[in-house]
């Protein structure tokens, strides 16, 4: 039942969820244009939704506010009528509209239905919790089986928190660095998005600008940039907050993080003492069987999990060494629903579906012939289309398509 390679189609796509280098400066405009959004190129055309998602929208449209509440799930960031706005139904890879059309579904619901919707065992493992109890006081057994399989897991951390969203990973973690080192800068990298937190987020509108104060962001893959860095302030970084891979989104390639880089990583770490945040949110169980930080011969300081942790169940998790724990014990940090049971009991059950089934190995081997598959099609009629980054992970993309139409096309007639 695994769902395959999460892609990231490079322009209008459910999942190409993040903005470009337009929105990485400062404050977000207010001209009602989403920075790093392909305006719709066509309003006219035919509307891709059946009578019952047509209703929808106009429902949505008066309930929701628009643009960029909720982006990264609207239909409309691939522009009008490009791609269906809601879907009612699914089972392992596929998906059916709100009008019963049916997709596969190449995206995993934007990340987190790594090995199908609604797998059988992750499924009754949550049933069976629920039977007994959910949200109950104080902590449920749960939570601490679940901490446990974490850290059995992979190798070279302590301790574990379950939390609820990918952005409270991020969050907490950069919290618990300046505990832990007293210092308040954190230190990402252009076009990196970590969550919808104020900070971290690539649409600051809302956000005073002096709450970016103690921010800085390099150039990917620069690692003449991470070793000039501000020497005489570096020893202010609490911590480099980075991804495993540089995905913008939009009409740009991957980019995976190339041995210099995280070599310049390490020199900066012992040069400053600062600590390193690796967000594997997105990409954590996709580059390797046990944790992108493997895949890049780099040890973090702190994991940020998510989005594939619960296999479309609401768990996230933050790990960390010895080293830190102590700023994380000094921190108040509460959220009701990071104490669900069921939540805990889903994660668990699918860590031990993805290692028994070895999810890892399968993904790489449907990626692989997906690929080679569309590129064949592609040549076959002439169409210059390209994939970058790896095949667990792949963005696929129309060269010489700066204004994304071609991929605008492509999605719109897949959707048919």
């Amino acid at each position: 039942m695994t769902a395959g390679p999460a892609f990231a189609l490079a322009a209008p796509s459910l999942s190409a969820l993040l903005l470009s280098s337009e929105a990485a400066g400062g404050i977000a405009p207010t001209d009602g244009k989403i920075p790093g959004h392909w305006s719709p190129t066509d309003p006219n055309r035919p509307p891709i939704d059946g009578p019952k998602g047509q209703e929808l929208w106009r429902r949505a449209d008066k309930v929701m506010p628009s643009y960029a509440m909720f982006l990264t799930r609207s239909a409309r960031y691939a522009g009008y009528n490009v791609l269906p706005g809601f879907m009612a139904e699914a089972q392992g890879c596929r998906v059916k509209d709100a009008d019963g059309r049916s997709y596969i579904d190449y995206t995993a619901s934007a990340g987190p239905n790594l090995l199908g919707y609604r797998h059988p065992e992750i499924e009754a493992a949550a049933r069976t919790q629920s039977e007994s109890g959910d949200l109950m006081p104080m902590f449920s057994p749960a939570m601490i089986d679940f901490c446990e399989r974490l850290l059995q897991w992979t190798d070279g951390f302590d301790w574990a928190l379950p939390l609820k969203r990918g952005s409270d990973a991020t969050e907490l973690a950069t919290r618990v660095a300046r505990a832990a080192t007293g210092r308040p800068h954190i230190l990402m990298f252009e076009n990196s998005y970590h969550g919808s937190n104020r900070e971290q987020s690539l649409l600051f509108e809302g956000t005073p600008k002096d709450a970016l104060e103690h921010l800085s962001r390099l150039p990917w893959n620069d690692a003449a940039a991470l070793d000039n860095y501000k020497a005489s302030s570096g020893e202010r970084v609490a911590a480099i907050l980075m991804s495993p891979l540089d995905q913008p989104g939009g009409n740009y390639p991957t980019h995976t993080a190339s041995p210099e880089f995280v070599a310049a990583i390490n020199r900066f770490r012992k040069r400053t003492g600062a600590l390193v945040i690796l967000d594997d949110v997105r990409a954590g169980f996709r580059l390797h069987p046990k944790g992108s930080h493997m895949a890049m011969g780099l040890q973090p300081d702190m994991l940020c999990l998510g989005k594939a942790l619960g296999n479309g169940h609401a768990i996230a998790a933050l790990m960390g060494t010895e080293a830190v724990r102590g700023g994380a014990e000094r921190l108040l940090y509460a959220s009701t629903y990071i104490y669900s049971a069921v939540s805990c009991r889903a994660g668990i059950a699918t860590i031990d579906v993805y290692e028994r089934d070895n999810a890892y190995a399968s993904m790489q081997r449907a990626g692989e012939r997906l690929m080679a598959g569309v590129k064949k099609a592609a040549a076959q009629y002439d169409q210059n289309m390209n994939f970058s980054g790896p095949a667990t992970h792949p963005t696929m993309f129309y060269n010489n398509d700066p204004d994304s139409a071609l991929m605008e096309r492509f999605s719109n007639e897949a959707a048919k």
